[in-house]
């Protein structure tokens, strides 16, 4: 799954809130439980990040782990994204002092 720009993510993060809620409604309204509710209810936020990246099936839990700015540079080594902004060490291949490429 992409990563979120910032004005993609001010789009959805709104969104987010109410799809716990949406989720809720759903177990309510059918009496079913939330295996059930989050396999077949589709909350706004998953449809927004569809239209965005064109993924079906984002489930709206996922969505809060790919905003960009949460994550780090790319490795120097790998070109993996590290994993905080603040990091200099790649988890994926080891490189130290990862700078950006």
């Amino acid at each position: 799954m992409p990563f979120l720009e910032e004005d993609e993510w001010e789009t959805i993060s709104p969104l987010l809130a109410d799809a716990a809620r949406a989720i809720t409604s759903y177990r309510t309204e059918h009496d079913c439980d939330l295996a059930t509710a989050r396999r077949n209810c589709k909350p706004e936020a998953m449809i927004k990040l569809e239209e965005i990246t064109g993924m079906p099936g984002i489930h709206f839990d996922t969505i809060y782990h790919h905003r960009l700015s949460d994550w780090g540079i790319e490795c120097h080594e790998c070109g993996e994204l590290l994993r905080t902004p603040r990091a200099n060490y790649c988890a994926n291949c080891g490189a130290t002092d990862a700078k950006a490429t």
